[in-house]
Order: C-alpha cells, then sequence, then structure tokens
C-alpha cells in the first residue's frame, strides 16, 4: 500500500478515524497492531509470517537476556544468527548464487542455472534492523525487556516507518505505545505539515523527475552535459523520493500521536563528507556507527585501524542497500571519501581571516555536492562498464549542443522547488520542538503545497525508491 495513493488516504482516514476512539493505549495498542499487519500484508500475505518470527525471535531474546544475564551474549549471538541469516537469504541469496556459477564458469565448470529465485520482501532491511537494535540495546543495559508482547511487535510493525524507515529505537518509540496519547494542535499542524510536504517531494518533484533521468540514462550517445544532467536529476529524484517518504511517515505519526526520529536534515547543504552522513539517512548513519563503527574500535583505536573501521562501516553500509556490485562500490567509495577528509582535516592549516573562512565555507559546500552528485552515480548504475563510460564522457565531452543542456533547462523547476521546499521547512519548523511555527505566511505555503499536488503532481504513482531495499 503506497503512501501516495487514494487507497492509502482512505486507509488513513479509517484508522485515525477509529483509533481516537479508543482513547486508551490498551485499545489502541492493538488495535494499531492489526492496522499495521493489514498494512504490511495488503500486496500479499506470504511475508507476514517473516515479520512475526522476526519480532518473535527479538521479544524472545530480550526477555531471555533480561532473566539469564549470564548467557546474554549467547541469546545476542542466536538471535543475530537468526534475524541477519533471514535478511541474507532473502536478499544476497540471488547474488550469491549468481556469483558462485559465474566464477565456476570462469574455471570451466559449468552448472544448470539456479531456478530458485527468491522475492524480496518489502521492508525488510528496515526492520530486521530495528528488531536487532532492540536486541543489542538490551544486551548492553541501555533498555529493558519489553514484556508486553503487543506493545513490542506494534514497536516493530508500526505501519508508518515499517517499510522504509525511519529505523526507531527501542528507548525512543517504546516507551510512546505504551503512554496516554492524546491529539493536540500542534499533533495536527505538524502532522498535516509534513504529510503535504511529503507528498509535494514525492508526486510534484521526485516523479516528475523521473521519465526525464530515466531518459537520459537510457542514451548511449554520452557527453558531459547529458551525464551532469543525468546525475543532478537523480540526486535530487533520489533525496525527494525518500525524504518524502520520511516526511509522510512522521506526519501520518505525528496524526497517531507519535513522534519519530528525523531522518534527513538538509543534507545537500552539507560542507563535508562527514556532514553529508550526519544529515542524510541519519537513523540508518547512526545504526551503523552505534552497532557497527563503535562494535569494531570507532575513534578508540591507531589511526590506521580508525581508517579501516570507518571504510568497512560505509562499505557494509552501501552492502545493505542491495545485492548488487555497484552499492558495494558506492559504500566503499564514501568510506575512501571520509578518510580523505579526515587526514585533511587533520592536516589543514588554520586561519583567522572571516573573508577566507565564509571563502572556504561555501568552496566546501559546493565540493561536497559534487563529490555526493558523481557518487549517485554508482547507486544508480549497475553496470562496471556503463560507470566506467559515464565517468570519462563527463570529463572529455564537453559539447553543449546536446539532450543534456536542454533537460537540465527542463528540471531547474523541480530541483528550485526542492531547495525551496528545503528553505521553508527550516523556516517553519521549530527544531527544538520538532513543532510547526504557526505564522502569517504558513497558511499561504500549506496552500501553495495542496496546489502543487492538484496542478503538478505527477498521475504515474511510481514505487517509492527505498522499497527496493
Amino acid at each position: 500500500m503506497l503512501f501516495n495513493t487514494w487507497v492509502f488516504g482512505g486507509f488513513l482516514i479509517l484508522v485515525l478515524s477509529i483509533y481516537w476512539l479508543l482513547r486508551t493505549p490498551n485499545f489502541q495498542n492493538p488495535f494499531l497492531l492489526i492496522a499495521s499487519l493489514f498494512f504490511y500484508g495488503f500486496g500479499g500475505v506470504k511475508f507476514l509470517a517473516l515479520i512475526l518470527l522476526c519480532s518473535f525471535s527479538a521479544y524472545v531474546a530480550g526477555r531471555l537476556i533480561e532473566l539469564h544475564p549470564q548467557h546474554s551474549r549467547k541469546f545476542l549471538v542466536t538471535t543475530a544468527l537468526i534475524t541477519l541469516g533471514t535478511l541474507f537469504v532473502f536478499k544476497y541469496f540471488n547474488f550469491f548464487m549468481d556469483n558462485f556459477t559465474t566464477r565456476l564458469d570462469w574455471i570451466g565448470i559449468e552448472l544448470d542455472s539456479i531456478t530458485v529465485r527468491l522475492v524480496l520482501p518489502i521492508g525488510i532491511s528496515f526492520f530486521t534492523f530495528q528488531s536487532l537494535g532492540y536486541v543489542v540495546d538490551v544486551h548492553r543495559g541501555t533498555v529493558p525487556a519489553e514484556k508486553n508482547p503487543i506493545v513490542f511487535f506494534l514497536f516493530v510493525t508500526f505501519f508508518p516507518q515499517l517499510v522504509a524507515g525511519p529505523i526507531e529505537r527501542a528507548n525512543h518509540l517504546l516507551p510512546q505505545i505504551k503512554k496516554q496519547r492524546n491529539l493536540t494542535g500542534d499533533d495536527l499542524l505538524s502532522g498535516t505539515f509534513l504529510l503535504l510536504q511529503g507528498l509535494v517531494k514525492k508526486i510534484v518533484i521526485a516523479d516528475n523527475i523521473k521519465p526525464i533521468v530515466d531518459v537520459l540514462f537510457a542514451q548511449e550517445d554520452l557527453s558531459s552535459p547529458l551525464v551532469v544532467a543525468a546525475l543532478v536529476g537523480f540526486t535530487f529524484q533520489i533525496y525527494c523520493d525518500f525524504s518524502g517518504y520520511s516526511d509522510i511517515a512522521r506526519g501520518v505519526s505525528r496524526l497517531l500521536g507519535f513522534r519519530l526520529l528525523l531522518n534527513f536534515q538538509r543534507p545537500y547543504w552539507s560542507s563535508s563528507p562527514s556532514e553529508f552522513w550526519n544529515r542524510w539517512h541519519i537513523t540508518l548513519s547512526n545504526w551503523f556507527r552505534d552497532y557497527v563503527y563503535i562494535a569494531l574500535g570507532g575513534n578508540r583505536v591507531s589511526i590506521g585501524r580508525n581508517f579501516i573501521n570507518l571504510f568497512l562501516t560505509m562499505t557494509l553500509s552501501g552492502l545493505w542497500h542491495g545485492a548488487s556490485t555497484n552499492f558495494i562500490l558506492w559504500g566503499a567509495y564514501h568510506g575512501l571519501l571520509l578518510i580523505a577528509y579526515r587526514v585533511w582535516k587533520s592536516n589543514k592549516n588554520e586561519r583567522t581571516s572571516q573573508n577566507y573562512t565564509k571563502l572556504l565555507d561555501v568552496s566546501s559546500r559546493l565540493l561536497t555536492f559534487a563529490f555526493m552528485v558523481y557518487g549517485w552515480l554508482l547507486f544508480r548504475v549497475t553496470n562496471w562498464e556503463q560507470i566506467k563510460g559515464y565517468s570519462v564522457a563527463l570529463v572529455t565531452d564537453l559539447s553543449f549542443a546536446s539532450l543534456g543542456v536542454l533537460t537540465l533547462a527542463s528540471m531547474s523547476i523541480y530541483v528550485v522547488g526542492a531547495i525551496a521546499v528545503d528553505i521553508c521547512e527550516s523556516q517553519f519548523v521549530d527544531k527544538k520542538t520538532d513543532n510547526v511555527k504557526s505564522t502569517y505566511l504558513l497558511a499561504p505555503y500549506l496552500t501553495a503545497m495542496m496546489l502543487a499536488l492538484l496542478v503538478l503532481g505527477s498521475r504515474s504513482g511510481g514505487d517509492f525508491i527505498y522499497f527496493k531495499f
């Protein structure tokens, strides 16, 4: 069930109507659990058993860790094997079997093609990481084990963030599930704002850029302007698509009396690769930082080992996105960027000139943006030969009489729109409270977003990009 469909609109209205009539968590939570399972199973019920298995294993592990702390590590390892094993089987089985048979072909051993093709359950990367993070936190003693199975299962399956995040933490979402919730004016205003903003990002910007980007990446006659246009277009398409989903998830949650973690914070305004990963897919970045990078030693090791930790963490984050070589390359690329930035930062000369500081800030933001744009090539293009072809064309063919120039112009309205939405959000949303500030400009802005949806909104109803992960 897609957020950008009338079916979801009807589902949401029905859920909200019944939910607020129930009044107390004792009735609201079971209803939300049923609604969440219906939401997940709407497109097919065959994977409901999978998400229930992951939830059950994490729930049992948490209880056992609390009851038998002396065996905590064994329970953690067992749950990790179940959770990550499930993720591996469904997400990476096809990839590794294809590569295995290819390597055998190289040495002259031929096997019949593997006929078993596993379908990737939607949202598996998100709910497996959320449940595993909970078990790690119980093992570390940072959160108590949840005793109420309804509360815990709702924590894993909560429908606004079930399919594509944000990846919630137990210490943030579980207390909200257990407490009394009331729909306040701030919740209603902020929820509506985020819901509209997310729909504008997805339907008006991302879905209108998508066909242009698809045409550009389908071209065989490459030039620098065409490659630039394709990459810039995809840069804003994927941002508005994914951050749009997160905004809708957060908006729906506010209408239910919940506050989800912030997942995006104007990432393309970053002045360094490190800052970018503090602003892009924040919940995933924090997950890998807390459960992988720190577990490997983090900053508490030698410089050389620290660089290895950075590289491994980012490479694994790339692999998390999908079973494809290009995602591994994308993660490794960002790992190298982070290492290069740390080396540069440790060796740069400090200047006190105000003009120099401003110039450095502007240039660092532009350079960071350029590196991020190029990185999306590794994310978008799956074939190595194509990646090489795009990279060569980017720096060798500077012909401006091409399709790239025209498409850059045609996309400019959507790029400007994405930038404008970012700026407006920073002006209307209070960073401390995460509430929308009621100013005299708010009503015109909300009206403008609704008009944009009606007039400029794409009718394609396309999937969200991160549904693949």
